[in-house]
């Protein structure tokens, strides 16, 4: 039988309704779990509230949500069985479910910003036009807000209830509504019925009232001239993939209601309690100001942004495991009418009666202390910040509900609530309008604040019409307030604002910058480090981390910048030396080995590989710490998913670790001079300072590149004339040289000659014009003459985007205030924001900038290596390797730049001849993106577009290869599938493809975007995935199977959302908990590999 549930004693005919307790005081009193009964012929309801026992009842295997008592039970006389109150199993929400999902995924939501941004500028207009002191209903506000927006962004209805100080009479009839249901939930039914027959009435009304303006809305469209895709046109027009069927129009009105009232209610009141909270903790509005202002700065905001504030976010985490504004739901046990058999939860403690209801009480469960800690009932956000978010114990954390019946807005909700509190704390200060409010809570089906007033006040400097029109994005003039150092202070010419710097020494301080880098960009950072290190005060040696391990323990007095990537959570090639050498020290216990040693680390990564995101550049950080050394400044980061990582370096450079050095050095260590030169084993080529001779093998030495010559064997056309050119090159490796299926080829590359001539001609350099230095150039060697035409040619990026600091460079050169205003613009544009013009381009576009050839030059970053996927097997011929690539011009016509830009690496492949001689080095590709061991076992599935079909052509050689040589033994299916334009024009490797298909090596598909009709009707791989999934994702889910993908970003999204649709469909699951199978096959079941 189990041990008995506690409960109280109940009220003869009212059970426990009339106890005047609430869920905490039960909680206290009788434990994590317990039951009560709310009236005479109804059965005891189940109450938990520790994380243990949700964990159990959120097993869908064993429960489901069926709300058959409570609250949501009486709002089924509004919505029947719509997303929020349908019981599990119903037909109408499956088709629903399924018809929605697509509406609310992450493209479809940011695709929301505009109308969002729209009603969120209006109530902010509404706080800033209010009279000093006004004190302002906040819950009344935000709902107004909240209701807007939903039915603005889903349903393209404006309900303009900042324009009337009425409620919308939706908002009036559904208070009623919902307080109704509260109270109908705690009564017996006879009493209802017949002791409160007037508010049975008015419920009964507002049912009626809440559905005719919603069958309002659903005509409205239905007789409009034009189509929005949003979710009122799902519901009208798309078809259940299920079943075929669509949506009746009882069912679109009971999901109407459904998201009018779940969807407004709930993130009314989390934006209420946020700002409860932000006011009541003054310190928590302190760092979310900060952050805020370091973000949207003075300007308006834009999509981008929003994920950019991470300590917003984590306010936002707090407040909803605080106040989860849909404070509870049920379950009851999965079990057909024949089973009898006992179930039991509380590890098989106590049983749970047959159809008998279990709810989850999420103000207790996410106050566990087990979890939480003793302050658990305290306001924290650092403890929701992403590296503890992510870590928590499964059902720690539930606010969205669960499972299939989880929240489907739920990344909605999180949006608007993102903006809507970055746009307020941008523009106000808050207090609380009575400095003695206590929080009080108004209970329904939801949570909110209640009797909660404030008072705004416009920040220092701002007025109304500053805000309305920065809101507009309109012109801004400057503010009276400090603002942060952007471009904007530049070009409006106020200067900018930082701490004095004081003079540089006359004798520089040594500095190691050493890098941990396989693609080259970790070495630039480096480099670039280098190149500002004699303004600062010191004295750089680069040099890779395996080349540092041995000086560091030498010079204690030297201090040391770490800049190094992670791969898979392993060390970069060349910082395996460093990694043994620095785990030794750990291992052996040498605490106190590097006492008196300074250190700074700078780590890059995508945060993608999620389990070793940041690994190695974290653990060398703590490592030296638990060593003994200092570390002078807060680890630095970069997510190269926002393809911002030079602009995040710099800021990191300028911001912390400069100002930390310099005050740690030359205030407390004034007599490190000299350790360079008196013997710190820097690389050889750094010891190169006398001469510049130009030799084929010298860049290799001066670049920093473990490249040896190779010999082109081949070099032809793909594609015909006029389309994107792709190219074929075959190249003999230098002996010794041996890779494997999945590997890289990195290549050095040089820059294109004509950009090279654009570039001395801007500078007005003759062809033969020489450089003379007598200190190194971002890194370089220290040559006393050079010719500037090599120098731009072979050592430096002509192509790289211009960064913030570049911009403002030039901004300061530039005589004239008009000019400086059109390079603002040109760098915010959406483009510019894109697709960052390079340092020439922006000097070509603006020849009134006035920098010298010499500052020029300081800013360009070294020449670096350029990685490509390896499209061969050695099985045929291990002395060479073949790539396939495409070929990167951009000119006016392209609408890209007023002049052509040549990619410097591809533009090089293309113009080498066969016998002529390049430098190349091999990179081990990842792991995980190989052919399975066994051949015969593992079925693959290969999707690429365009020139991603590199690896696969590679993966596919080597098959055809193992069937030549073992033609008895049959492979694991292999289907290829390929996006590219037309099969005439630009189908890569056809004629090969098809002969490989016919000898079993795998199955060819193809999506060609110009001419669909040629391809089943699919225009891109993603499509021709779709098409394909019944035969393709058993492969994944039943076989044992692996996916591999190449191509570019835009084309992973698409085929990442055609396989987590699919299977969704295909296990009848929702899109969250298919999106959370995705990430945890991603990177292993799932690989790819993504280039620009």
């Amino acid at each position: 039988m189990g041990t008995p549930v506690p409960h109280p004693r109940g009220w003869p005919m009212m059970g426990n309704s009339l106890d005047g307790m609430n869920h905490a005081q039960y909680h206290e009193k009788y434990g994590p779990i317990f039951q009560l009964v709310d009236g005479p012929g109804k059965r005891p309801t189940l109450f938990v509230c520790s994380v243990e026992l949700l964990n159990e009842i959120c097993d869908e295997k064993r429960f489901a949500k069926m709300p058959r008592r409570g609250g949501l039970f009486e709002v089924r006389n509004l919505t029947h069985d719509g997303l929020f109150t349908a019981s599990h199993g119903e037909h109408n929400w499956g088709i629903a479910h399924r018809v929605l999902m697509p509406v609310f995924n992450g493209i479809a939501i940011k695709n929301m910003f505009e109308e969002m941004y729209d009603i969120a500028s209006q109530l902010v207009l509404k706080w800033a036009r209010s009279s000093p002191g006004t004190k302002i209903n906040v819950t009344g506000d935000f709902t107004r807000l909240t209701l807007d927006t939903l039915a603005l962004t889903t349903m393209d209805t404006r309900f303009n209830s900042f324009y009337s100080e009425t409620p919308h009479p939706f908002v009036s009839a559904m208070v009623s509504f919902l307080t109704e249901c509260s109270s109908r939930s705690k009564r017996p039914d006879f009493v209802s019925d017949y002791v409160f027959r007037g508010s049975t009435q008015r419920y009964w009304e507002d049912v009626k009232t809440m559905r005719e303006i919603g069958r309002e809305v659903v005509h409205k469209r239905r007789n409009s001239s034009y189509r929005k895709k949003d979710l009122i046109d799902a519901m009208i027009h798309e078809v259940d993939p299920k079943t075929g069927q669509k949506m009746t129009e009882e069912s679109i009105i009971d999901n109407i209601t459904t998201f009018l009232i779940a969807g407004h209610e709930t993130t009314s009141g989390l934006l209420s309690f946020m700002l409860y909270e932000l006011v009541k903790n003054p310190e928590v509005m302190e760092k979310a100001k900060a952050e805020v202002d370091a973000v949207l700065g003075q300007g308006s905001m834009t999509p981008e942004m929003l994920s950019q504030l991470p300590y917003l976010t984590a306010v936002i985490r707090e407040t909803l495991r605080l106040h989860p504004t849909a404070p509870a739901f049920s379950v009851v046990p999965k079990q057909d009418a024949c089973d009898d058999s006992p179930i039991f939860i509380g590890q098989e403690q106590y049983q749970v009666g047959k159809n008998q209801t279990i709810v989850a009480v999420l103000q207790e469960i996410h106050e566990d202390p087990t979890v939480y800690g003793e302050d658990a009932d305290k306001f924290k956000p650092e403890r929701m910040c992403d590296e503890h978010f992510y870590n928590l114990p499964k059902g720690a954390y539930k606010p969205f509900g669960n499972g299939a019946r989880a929240c489907i807005g739920r990344a909605l909700a999180l949006q608007e609530a993102t903006m809507t509190m970055a746009l307020l704390i941008q523009n106000f200060e808050f207090d609380f309008a009575d400095p003695d409010y206590n929080l009080a809570i108004k209970k329904t089906l939801t949570i909110k604040p209640t009797g909660f007033q404030a008072v705004a006040r416009l920040r220092v400097g701002l007025t109304p019409t500053f805000v309305q029109r920065r809101l507009l994005n309109q012109d801004v003039k400057e503010l009276a307030r400090p603002k942060s150092n952007t471009i904007t202070t530049i070009i409006d010419g106020k200067g900018e604002t930082h701490e004095p710097r004081p003079e540089t020494p006359t004798k520089l301080v040594d500095l190691i910058i050493c890098y941990g880098s396989n693609t080259g960009t970790c070495q630039t950072l480096a480099h670039t480090l280098a190149g500002e290190a004699p303004k600062h005060g010191f004295c750089p040696a680069v040099m890779s981390m395996d080349q540092a391990a041995e000086n560091i323990t030498t010079y204690a007095k030297v201090p040391v910048v770490v800049i190094t990537a992670s791969y898979e959570g392993q060390p970069p090639d060349n910082a395996t030396s460093f990694a043994s050498w620095l785990a030794n020290l750990e291992t052996e216990g040498k605490t106190k080995s590097l006492d008196g040693h300074v250190h700074a680390v700078y780590g890059c990564g995508h945060r993608d590989w999620v389990t070793t995101f940041q690994k190695v550049p974290t653990w060398v950080d703590n490592a030296l710490m638990a060593c003994g050394s200092y570390a002078v400044v807060k680890r630095g980061f970069s997510d190269v998913s926002y393809d911002d990582t030079f602009n995040d370096f710099d800021l990191w450079a300028d911001k912390s670790l400069w100002p930390a050095l310099t005050q740690e050095y030359f205030n407390y260590h004034s007599t490190n001079k000299g350790n360079l030169e008196r013997g710190i084993k820097k690389p050889k080529a750094e010891a190169k300072t006398s001469s510049f001779e130009v030799v084929p093998s010298s860049r290799v030495q001066e670049l920093d590149y473990d490249g040896r010559e190779g010999t082109v064997l081949e070099s032809t056309l793909l594609t015909v004339p006029g389309e994107p050119e792709k190219r074929h090159i075959k190249i003999q490796l230098p002996s010794g040289m041996e890779y494997s299926t999945g590997d890289y080829l990195a290549v050095l590359p040089v820059n294109h000659d004509e950009t090279v001539k654009v570039a001395m001609t801007r500078f007005g350099l003759a062809i033969d014009s020489q450089v003379v230095s007598s200190k190194s150039i971002n890194g370089l060697p220290e040559p006393r003459s050079r010719s500037a035409y090599i120098m731009l040619k072979e050592l430096v990026e002509l192509n790289h985007p211009a960064t913030d600091k570049n911009v403002r460079a030039i901004a300061l050169s530039i005589p004239e205030q008009s000019e400086k205003n059109a390079l603002e613009a040109v760098v915010s544009s959406k483009q510019g924001r894109e697709q960052r013009p390079s340092l020439l381009h922006l000097l070509l576009m603006f020849p009134s900038a006035n920098m010298s050839f010499a500052e020029y030059l300081s800013m360009l970053p070294p020449l670096h290596i350029r990685r490509y996927s390896i499209s061969s097997s050695p099985l045929p011929d291990p002395r060479s390797c073949t790539l396939t690539y495409g070929v990167a011009n951009f000119g006016p016509e392209a609408g890209r730049s007023e002049f052509r830009v040549f990619g410097a690496a591809s533009n090089y492949l293309a113009n080498l001849k066969v016998n002529d001689r390049l430098l190349v080095s091999l990179r081990p590709g990842n792991a995980h993106f190989r052919l399975p061991r066994d051949l015969t076992a593992t079925p693959i599935i290969l999707v690429c577009a365009g020139s991603g079909l590199a690896p696969f052509r590679g993966f596919v050689e080597e098959r055809a290869t193992f069937i030549k040589t073992n033609p008895e033994t049959p492979l694991a299916r292999c289907i290829l599938l390929i996006g590219c334009r037309h099969p005439e024009k630009d189908a890569l490797y056809l004629q090969h493809l098809e002969e490989w298909e016919k000898a079993g090596a795998m199955e060819l598909q193809y999506a060609f975007s110009a001419t669909p009709e040629k391809s089943h009707g699919c225009r891109y791989v993603q499509d021709r995935l779709w098409k394909s999934r019944e035969s393709l994702m058993p492969l994944l889910l039943n076989g044992g199977g692996k996916m591999f993908f190449c191509g570019g970003a835009k084309a992973l999204e698409g085929v990442t959302k055609s396989v987590v649709q699919a299977y969704a469909e295909q296990t009848e699951k929702s899109l969250d908990e298919a999106s959370i199978w995705f990430r945890a096959i991603r990177n292993q079941q799932f690989v790819s590999d993504v280039f620009n």
